[in-house]
């Protein structure tokens, strides 16, 4: 059994027979996800009752994803050190207690501008803490030859609950009252917390092999961060999976703006275009599983690799609606084929004692390089138009591709 699924033996016979237990982990993460994307949709409309700023909206955003940047390397020692799903359950009910005192506030008319800034800070360090403690769940939870299969249904719901029903319901909701997409955001959080709290007592945090009794929090960073920078595998995926997220965020953040005015389509068409985007993500996630059986993790990344080139230079260069949305169909479709590998990859290959740490590094370095890519595309669209941010990355990722192949031949040759 590889390192990262050493388990005890009481764990490794639960596995035997998980589906019970993984659907109701599943129902929990994707009601979790469904509030973050009712709750996403909400902020910027809430917001922008407040103030006419464009940036003072935006930055309700932003503030969201701060928490990667400030804190994402550091969540891993606190979820490597305790038990996951009492973490899990603690910061949605933490998460629940804060949105609900929000909207106390909204009807009580006293939510201004830093009270929403605050929330959005609060819930996203709450779901950036979740979704660290959510990967290393999952091998806990079914059996290693299953785990491509059960990271495929989590990233689909995710994509669900995330990009199409969560916002469409969150926008639907505010138009009807403010209130309400915090209301239910915070009942959603709760019935996750219960179904959290009827799975069986496997999450505790894993043994750890030649580590001192009592270590520093700062040992433990560092520990997880001195693995992932010598285990070549790992590094290569996390850099290139870094780099894809800033060329995908550049292009993604002026996206509105290309619909608008390259495709001249009417500003409704941008919600449909993404909705249609986040169908390809799921049909990915329904068939990811026997994508990467067949292909082999070091193909699968490849091909994802590849069609997301692929896909940003046909959108930097047709101006037909039509072909605009094939293509953010299978840019969706190929990154949910992209993460759904290197998840597993990550689950099968890292240290069960380190899995924690190994996976916030992954999504700090992500999310950083996400939030750098959105800034600079919308600098080079200014000075070179909406379609540069799409054109000049593709070239780029093809590149990283191509060399991963290279770095990875004999692997990739071998059908790993």
């Amino acid at each position: 059994m590889p390192a990262g699924l050493r388990h005890d033996a009481g764990v490794a016979t639960f596995a035997a027979g998980l589906r019970p237990p993984f659907a109701r982990y599943w129902l929990s993460g994707f009601l979790a996800d469904f509030g973050d994307g009712v709750r996403l949709a909400a902020f910027p409309l809430l917001a922008a009752q407040l103030t006419r700023s464009p940036a003072a909206v935006a930055a309700v955003t932003a503030v969201q994803g701060l928490p990667w940047l400030l804190l994402g390397g550091g969540l891993g020692v606190v979820v490597d050190r305790t038990d996951r799903r009492r973490l899990m359950a603690a910061v949605d009910v933490a998460r629940a207690v804060v949105i609900a005192a929000l909207a106390a506030a909204i009807l009580a008319h006293g939510a201004g501008l830093w009270l929403i800034y605050l929330t959005a800070f609060v819930t996203g360090a709450g779901s950036a803490l979740r979704d660290t403690a959510a990967v290393t769940c999952v091998p806990r939870l079914v059996q290693p030859d299953r785990l491509d299969q059960a990271n495929a249904r989590l990233i689909a719901g995710q994509i669900v609950g995330n990009e199409l029903a969560g916002p469409a319901a969150g926008g639907a909701l505010f138009g009807l009252a403010a209130v309400l997409p915090f209301a239910v955001n915070a009942g959603t959080l709760g019935i996750a917390v219960l179904l959290l709290l009827t799975l069986p007592g496997v999450f505790g945090p894993p043994q750890r092999e030649h580590a001192p009794k009592r270590s520093s929090p700062w040992h433990d960073f560092a520990e997880g961060l001195r693995w992932l920078w010598r285990d070549r595998d790992m590094r290569d995926v996390t850099l290139v999976a870094g780099l894809i997220s800033a060329l995908d965020a550049a292009w993604f953040a002026v996206l509105v703006l290309y619909v608008v005015r390259d495709l001249r389509q009417q500003p409704g068409a941008y919600g449909l275009l993404l909705a249609i985007g986040a169908l390809g993500g799921v049909a990915t996630g329904g068939a990811g599983a026997v994508l990467t059986r067949r292909l082999g993790s070091w193909r699968s990344l490849l091909l994802g690799g590849v069609a997301m080139a692929a896909s940003q230079a046909g959108l930097g260069l047709t101006s037909n609606v039509i072909v605009a949305a094939a293509m953010l169909f299978v840019s969706s479709g190929a990154w949910a084929l992209f993460n759904i590998t290197a998840v597993t990859m990550r689950q099968r290959q890292v240290p069960a004692a380190l899995l924690g740490r190994v996976s916030s590094l992954f999504g700090t370095v992500t999310r950083g390089t996400e939030a750098l890519g959105a800034l600079a595309g919308g600098a080079l669209a200014a000075s070179a138009g909406l379609r540069a941010p799409m054109l000049a990355g593709a070239p780029p990722l093809a590149l990283a591709v191509a060399v991963l192949a290279w770095r990875h031949r004999k692997t990739a040759g071998g059908h790993a």
